[in-house]
C-alpha cells in the first residue's frame, strides 16, 4: 500500500499545482489592492455605498481570479480543457463507448457460443472423419484382398483352362489311340519297356553320358520301325526332357556301372510321334557264367505234356529267384528275360526222354547283371542217383498239372518274352 500511495504522489501535476497556487496569490494581492485603493477614494458604484462596492470589487477580482485560473488551467492543461468544455461531449462518448462495450461483450459471448458450438461440430467432424478413414483403411483392406482374391482366382482359372487345354489334347490322343487301337496299330503300350543300354564305368562327362542315351533312342527307333514295320528314320522319338535331364544327372552323381531304360508313358500307334522316358537303375554282377541258379528233382517220369509243365513251372521259380536277388524286370510281362521257342522245346523233349528221377538244373549261360536279361541253360541228368535229402523235388506230377495253367499257355513265341532265356 505505501507503494501505491508514492506512486500516487509521483504521478501529480505539481508543476500545474503550484502554477495555480502562484498565480490565485499574485490575482489575490492585487485585488486586495485595488479594493482598497477603491475603499480609500470611498468609491461608489451605481450609487452604493463604499462598503458595497468594496464588497463588489472583491467580488469581481474573485470572478477574474477564478476566470483566470481556469483560462490558465486550459492553456496548460489538454485533460482541463477537455473537462471543461467537452464534459458532455466526453459523456456521450463514454455512454455510447460504453454502449458499444457491452454490445462487444454480448456479441463476444454470442462469438464465444458459436466458437464453443463450431468447436464441438469441428470434433463432432473431426471424430467422423476418423470414423470415415477407418472405414476407408477397411475398405482398401477388403479391396487389398479381393484384389489377392481375384489373382487368386485367375490364375487359377488359367491353371483350369491350361489343364482343360491339356486334357483335350489327351482326349484327342486318346481318341485317336483308340481308333489306331480298333485299326489294330498299336506298336507299344504304357509303360513297357522300349529298351535299354548299359552305361559302362568311366562314363562321367556329359558328352560320354549323351552318347549313350543317343544309343538307347537308336535301339527305340529300331525296335518300334520294327514292329510297325515301317523304317527307323521315320520314328518320331519325343524325349521327357525332365526325365532325360534327370538322367544325365544320375549317371554323372558318381562313377559305376548303370543301365538306363527308355519307357512308353503311354499306348504308341504306329505313325504317331514316340513318347519316351528315361529312367536309371544302378547295374551289378548278380549271377557269374556256369552258377547253378536253380535245381529241382523229378521223382516220376512226365509225358510231353508233363514236361511242358515242369519246364514252365521251374522257369517261373528262376523268375521269382532272380527278381529277388535284385534283377530288374520287363515292367509290362514282369520277366527278367527271354527263351527263343526251339531252346524252350528242346528243353522240353530232354526231359520227356530222360527216365525218372532226374535232376533239372538251369545253369547261368553267362554274367548275368541286375539289369539282365536271365539268360540260362538247361541240364537234365536221367537215373540219379545221389540224391541230396535236402534237395528240394517238384510236387507230383498230377498235383503240378492241376495247379499250372496248360501247357499251350506257356508256349514263348520266338521273338516274344518269357520267364527266362534258355540255350
Amino acid at each position: 500500500m505505501e507503494s501505491s500511495f508514492w506512486e500516487l504522489i509521483s504521478e501529480v501535476n505539481w508543476k500545474l499545482i503550484v502554477l495555480v497556487l502562484l498565480v490565485s496569490g499574485i490575482l489575490s494581492i492585487v485585488g486586495d489592492r485595488v479594493g482598497m485603493k477603491f475603499a480609500k477614494r470611498r468609491v461608489t458604484l451605481f450609487s452604493l455605498r463604499p462598503k458595497y462596492t468594496s464588497s463588489i470589487l472583491t467580488a469581481i477580482t474573485g470572478m477574474i481570479i477564478s476566470l483566470f485560473v481556469i483560462f490558465t488551467l486550459s492553456l496548460v492543461s489538454d485533460s482541463v480543457r477537455t473537462g471543461l468544455f467537452s464534459m458532455q461531449y466526453i459523456q456521450r462518448q463514454i455512454v455510447d463507448l460504453t454502449k458499444q462495450l457491452q454490445d462487444s461483450r454480448n456479441e463476444q459471448q454470442v462469438s464465444s457460443l458459436l466458437i464453443v458450438q463450431a468447436q464441438q461440430e469441428l470434433n463432432d467432424r473431426e471424430k467422423e472423419l476418423h470414423q470415415r478413414e477407418a472405414e476407408l483403411s477397411d475398405l482398401q483392406k477388403r479391396a487389398a484382398e479381393l484384389r489377392s482374391s481375384t489373382d487368386q482366382i485367375k490364375t487359377e482359372r488359367d491353371s483350369l483352362i491350361q489343364e482343360r487345354a491339356k486334357l483335350e489334347e489327351d482326349v484327342a490322343r486318346v481318341r485317336a489311340s483308340l481308333g489306331r487301337l480298333q485299326e489294330g496299330r498299336i506298336v507299344a503300350f504304357s509303360d513297357e519297356r522300349l529298351g535299354q543300354e548299359v552305361v559302362p564305368e568311366g562314363t562321367v562327362t556329359k558328352e560320354a553320358a549323351q552318347k549313350c542315351i543317343d544309343r538307347l533312342n537308336e535301339r527305340v527307333r529300331y525296335e518300334v520301325a520294327r514292329r510297325a514295320n515301317t523304317a527307323p528314320s521315320s520314328v518320331e522319338l519325343v524325349p521327357d526332357e525332365e526325365s532325360l535331364q534327370n538322367a544325365i544327372n544320375r549317371i554323372l552323381a558318381y562313377d559305376s556301372r548303370k543301365v538306363i531304360r527308355a519307357m512308353a508313358p503311354n499306348n504308341i500307334a504306329a505313325g504317331e510321334p514316340v513318347h519316351v522316358s528315361y529312367h536309371v537303375y544302378e547295374s551289378a554282377l548278380v549271377f557269374v557264367r556256369g552258377e547253378h541258379l536253380l535245381s529241382r528233382i523229378v521223382r516220376e517220369k512226365p509225358d510231353s505234356a508233363q514236361a511242358e509243365v515242369v519246364l514252365s513251372y521251374i522257369l517261373r521259380e528262376v523268375n521269382r529267384m532272380s527278381q529277388a536277388s535284385g534283377i530288374l524286370n520287363d515292367p509290362l510281362t514282369g520277366t527278367v528275360g527271354g527263351i527263343p521257342a526251339n531252346d524252350f522245346y528242346d528243353g522240353v523233349d530232354r526231359i520227356a526222354a530222360a527216365k525218372a528221377p532226374m535232376r533239372i538244373t538251369l545253369v547261368a549261360d553267362r554274367d548275368i547283371y541286375s539289369e539282365g536279361p536271365v539268360s540260362v541253360r538247361i541240364e537234365v541228368q536221367g537215373e540219379v542217383k545221389d540224391i541230396d535229402p535236402y534237395e528240394e523235388q517238384l510236387p507230383p506230377l498230377q498235383e503240378l498239372t492241376a495247379q499250372t495253367p496248360a501247357a499251350g499257355t506257356q508256349r514263348p513265341a520266338a521273338d516274344s518274352p518269357a520267364t527266362a532265356g534258355a540255350k
